[in-house]
């Protein structure tokens, strides 16, 4: 239980409502769980999780240091409880033993060690991975802070990671890397980020563990591991060639982007894949209906086949569809001649009546018999011709009477 008095614009107030806020956003078996809020007139109550077995500081002292298989797992739940407090853009920025507690493990009764990541007063919420969302406030424990919080520069998740270097190093030798009375001398040794294995302490200890405590501890937050790669180091999975996992955030990001292509082209083999064998099983029960259809045509046109056989001769089918296309042809093509016949015909008709009008030549029969043995006309060209030469022939004999009756006129008033 965590009790806070209220005081009007009280710090301790802000820190409260941050705090459970984060408290009911997560969910994690290694994170301490809020239960209920009690609220009275001048006090706050926070009601969590019960662990009896107190807190880790508290139990370092009492056996001095754990051992590498100890510390290992203590770590390896840390790790992980981190990770998830990154991946959701919370940052605890108070990391220290006292804020670790011990608690019965529900799966195992025998794991004295499962561990509560407790205390999130001084933990925020970042809005993202850009540098406007970098934090700069300096807060924390000393020993436990990052030399770019001692540098009153701006600061990522990663100093959290410091923090649990920091842990691991005084889980496994029983002090902190860095140790000094006096505060400035401290950060000096901070900035610097220069520590050393002593012996007899870590003579013992294997090399994967001080190389991930190493990793952790780098001044460089670009070369440093994150809270994800420290659960796939050598120390936790065993695996040699993990050890040799390229630490630099390029290199990373670049080995990221392979994996990324390798994974999209997998998954549009997969789905290639599926859609073939679905159009497959579409082909194949086409075909097949298809198929049925066409066994059903087929029956239906022989079963008609007999019948028809039956009933109409074969002399009469001729018969009839000769007819047919006689009649179809006589149907279709007279159109189509006397058109163009009759558009000729009128074309030579006009060429003959002005030049028997200017000229008064006898050539029109001849080019009349031209025509009618050339294309010879079907009965209703060869009539409409003969109705246009007759009325040309009327207009021819109109013409000259009116010019005789002209001429005449024309003496007599001479």
């Amino acid at each position: 239980m965590k009790c806070i008095h209220k005081i009007e614009k009280s710090l301790a107030i802000k820190l409260l409502e941050r705090e459970v806020a984060i408290l009911k956003r997560v969910q994690h078996e290694n994170i301490i769980q809020l239960k209920e809020v009690f609220e009275t007139h001048d006090k706050v109550f926070l009601i969590m999780e019960y662990c009896g077995g107190g807190e880790l500081a508290a139990e370092l002292l009492k056996v001095k240091k754990f051992s590498e298989v100890e510390t290992k797992k203590i770590m390896s739940s840390l790790a992980s409880a981190i990770a998830y407090l990154h991946k959701s853009d919370i940052v605890h920025r108070d990391l220290k033993l006292s804020n670790i507690l011990l608690s019965d493990n529900p799966i195992d009764d025998k794991d004295h060690l499962f561990i509560k990541v407790t205390d999130f007063g001084l933990s925020v919420i970042k809005g993202g991975v850009g540098h406007e969302n970098m934090l700069n406030s300096f807060c924390g424990t000393l020993i436990y802070m990052a030399p770019e919080v001692v540098e009153n520069k701006t600061y990522s998740q990663q100093c959290d990671v410091w923090a649990m270097g920091v842990i691991a190093y005084q889980l496994l030798c029983g002090s902190p890397p860095f140790i000094s009375d006096d505060e400035d001398s401290l950060m000096a040794q901070i900035r610097q980020g220069e520590f050393d294995f002593f012996s007899p302490d870590w003579d013992d200890i294997s090399s994967e563990a001080k190389n991930c405590i190493q990793n952790m501890l780098h001044l460089d937050t670009g070369y440093r591991l994150t809270a994800a790669e420290v659960l796939q180091h050598s120390w936790f999975t065993g695996i040699k060639k993990d050890s040799k996992l390229n630490i630099n955030v390029l290199e990373m990001m670049s080995s990221w982007k392979d994996d990324l292509i390798k994974d999209h082209l997998k998954e549009d083999l997969q789905n290639e894949a599926q859609n073939g064998d679905s159009e497959n099983e579409d082909a194949q029960d086409e075909t097949e209906n298809v198929s049925v259809e066409d066994k059903r045509k087929k029956s239906l046109v022989n079963s008609m086949s007999v019948k028809t056989k039956k009933e109409v001769s074969p002399t009469s089918t001729k018969t009839q569809a000769s007819s047919m296309s006689a009649s179809g042809s006589s149907r279709s093509t007279p159109d189509r001649s006397f058109l163009s016949k009759s558009l000729i015909f009128c074309q030579t008709a006009s060429v003959v009546v002005v030049r028997s009008l200017l000229y008064n030549s006898c050539d029109s029969c001849l080019l009349l018999c031209l025509f009618f043995f050339g294309f010879k006309p079907q009965p209703r060209v060869t009539m409409f011709a003969t109705q246009t030469l007759v009325l040309l022939t009327l207009l021819k004999l109109l013409f000259k009477i009116f010019l005789n009756v002209c001429m005449a006129s024309s003496v007599t008033l001479v």
